[in-house]
């Protein structure tokens, strides 16, 4: 064997690695005497073999994966990532996956050809490699959502609300800004039915008193609870769990019969009816996001896990801070070009169309000035370094430790609690992170890596304190759209010549610039075809996940695209405050929706003043993470929300 070297060959598009034993000088090969006739059986001769130097003798080959390979996989075929074990030497890992009771993930292609999470965004990309790309959400994401991505909504619906929470707190009120758990069980199939009983010009399905007392619940001012839109109102008694259940069933059934009468019309149907039915959809899919920060804020000992969940110890340090750079655009498209409610009303549905809130139309055009902004959201660590500043008086704040300690963590081990009193300002010694299955320390386990849930208030805290500050609107939405295409269309190149000197936004209208293009043909349509296949959206995890972490005095290739996160385990604040696009009409189909939260400029940083939020968080449908045209908005002193932050700063 002293002739022969080892030769491994690894091919990172499809993921496997072949082994061979290559001649390091001419080898002649003499069968022994006892095999020769066994040879000269099977091969038709047993004369010497010569194997000249360089040739190869192949050994075996393997597919190797990634630690995102693994959460790509899960996606890909509808299961759960949900434990890994390592050896000692970091040689090899041993996955653990699991078929979810619930979940709303969205797989929009056959299985990748690899398992790198860039994989499905660079198919796509690589039909750019020639021809100008028009991309179309019929290529993501139907108009009306299938009977399918229904029964997949009603399934997380019926785990949240009928044994995550218990019978016996569904009256509880874990959030005094919100009603209690049953009014929700009951409002969803409520709104639902007033739009299906619109859709099809038709009576409300019976009882119809659930649409008074079910059709819009409440969220007031924080400063001032008096303070509130119009909601409904409140009966002296809810109904029963049997009663709500029987109406939900009924209301259902409703859709179901719709959806089908949809597909025999092959889509020939009003546009208006189309929206109410896509308006019932995607509000019961924003709902289980509110259902479910609620259900966070319960004792943790009252909530009945739906999975066994094993979290990962803490291995590695926090994140090597990354950033990118952008020179900024003249037109920074937000919002929706093409929805325009009043001019769809008489009208046919058109293929592939997409719908949005009132509050995304019409389309805006915001100049964006040269920029640069974090990789990654602020860990659940990292914050926790910036209390124990406040703490110890290294950082000055008028707001207690009280006010700045996330409401999505829980005191695991601790002498005092903080409370709003400045001399009982005392962090607890151990915090685990809030989630329906436990509470994992933000020391010990994977949560000191997880996006930290805050408020606006605490996130523009911590950026002050770092001497940044949060991005505006327009330049999240400028920075994750062009850094996902520029990431998918730089693996397609035939060679990349990214440099971080270079502006992010530049670099991607060099690749495009042999089309005769500019990314903004392709960075102005509502959806993000290009956001990588392992975001955590969709209850592919019910909990956040790390953010990408280096090893200490890891080395970063300053001439390659770091690995940056935008999308998925936590929706991300803003410094834009929710006002309306120019030319703004509410939707009458909702009027309230939007413009019942638009503040008056002079409210601005007041806790209650609200602030627009962008991405998409664990619990967030596909259809509105990767639309990202969607304006979330929460009052900025609101804790509870699943909403993290990333710092950004001006350049020159």
């Amino acid at each position: 064997m002293e002739n022969f070297r080892y030769v491994g060959v690894y091919d990172e598009k499809i993921g496997r690695h072949d082994a061979f034993l290559e001649a390091c000088e001419d080898v002649v090969v003499r069968w022994p005497c006892g095999i020769a006739a066994q040879v000269k059986d099977i091969c038709g001769s047993d004369e010497d073999v010569t194997i000249k130097r360089g040739d190869r003798l192949y050994i075996e080959s393997g597919y190797k994966y990634s630690d995102s390979a693994a959460e790509v996989f899960a996606q890909a075929t509808g299961l759960t990532f949900s434990a890994t074990w390592i050896s000692s030497r970091d040689y090899y890992m041993l996955n653990m996956f699991r078929k979810p009771q619930a979940a709303m993930t969205h797989v929009p292609l056959p299985l990748p050809v690899s398992f790198n999470k860039w994989s499905v965004p660079t198919e796509r990309s690589s039909r750019l490699a020639n021809t100008p790309l028009t991309i179309k959400a019929p290529e993501q994401f139907p108009t009306i959502p299938t009977i399918d991505e229904w029964q997949n909504v009603w399934k997380v619906w019926d785990l949240l609300t009928l044994q995550i929470i218990t019978r016996d707190k569904l009256l509880v009120r874990p959030i005094d800004l919100r009603h209690p758990f049953i009014f929700y069980l009951g409002h969803i199939p409520a709104f639902a039915d007033i739009h299906m009983a619109a859709a099809e010009a038709a009576p409300l399905s019976e009882p119809a008193i659930f649409a008074q007392w079910f059709e819009r619940g409440i969220d007031p001012n924080m400063e001032d609870t008096s303070i509130c839109h119009s909601h409904s109102e409140v009966p002296d008694k809810w109904p029963s769990v049997e009663e709500i259940t029987v109406y939900r069933d009924n209301v259902r059934r409703r859709i179901a019969a719709w959806i089908d009468s949809y597909a025999a019309l092959k889509g020939n149907v009003p546009a208006d009816a189309a929206r109410h039915v896509w308006m019932a959809f995607e509000h019961e899919a924003m709902h289980i996001e509110t259902l479910l920060y609620m259900v966070l804020q319960m004792d943790p000992e009252d909530i009945r896990s739906p999975i066994n969940c094993t979290f990962a110890p803490n291995r590695f340090a926090l994140p090597d801070r990354c950033w990118v750079s952008y020179a900024g655009y003249p037109a920074v498209v937000l919002g929706l070009p093409s929805d325009n409610e009043v001019a769809l009303a008489t009208a046919t549905l058109p293929p592939g169309h997409v719908f949005g809130w009132d509050n995304e139309s019409p389309s805006t055009n915001i100049a964006v000035k040269p920029f640069r902004i974090q990789t990654q959201p602020i860990t659940n660590g990292e914050y926790f370094t910036f209390l124990k500043a406040v703490q110890s008086g290294n950082a000055k704040f008028k707001r207690s430790i009280y006010d700045l300690v996330p409401r999505s963590w829980i005191a695991l081990e601790c002498d005092q609690h903080p409370t709003r009193a400045a001399n009982t300002a005392v962090l607890a010694t151990n915090y685990g992170v809030r989630t329906v299955v436990g509470t994992p320390s933000i020391f010990s386990t994977e949560a000191a890596l997880w996006p930290v849930i805050v408020s606006q208030v605490q996130a523009t805290a911590y950026a002050s304190w770092k001497g940044k500050r949060l991005p505006t609107e327009s330049e999240w939405t400028h920075a994750a759209r062009t850094y996902h295409l520029a990431y998918a269309l730089s693996i397609t190149a035939s060679e990349s010549n990214y440099s971080s000197a270079v502006p992010l936004d530049m670099y991607l209208d060099e690749l495009l610039s042999a089309q005769n293009t500019t990314a903004s043909v392709h960075t102005c349509q509502p959806y993000d075809l290009f956001v990588p296949s392992d975001a955590n959206v969709g209850f592919a995890h019910w909990h956040p996940v790390p953010v990408p972490a280096l090893q200490p005095n890891a080395i970063t290739d300053a001439d390659s695209l770091p690995d940056a996160t935008f999308i998925g385990s936590t929706w991300e604040w803003t410094s834009t405050q929710f006002y309306p696009f120019d030319g703004f009409q509410p939707s009458d189909m909702y009027p309230g929706y939007s413009a019942d939260f638009f503040d008056p400029p002079e409210t601005r940083d007041s806790d209650s003043t609200h602030y627009v939020i962008k991405g998409g968080a664990y619990a967030t449908h596909p259809r509105i993470a990767l639309r990202q045209t969607f304006r979330n908005w929460y009052q900025r002193g609101y804790p509870y929300m699943l909403a993290s932050f990333r710092l950004c700063e001006d350049t020159v």
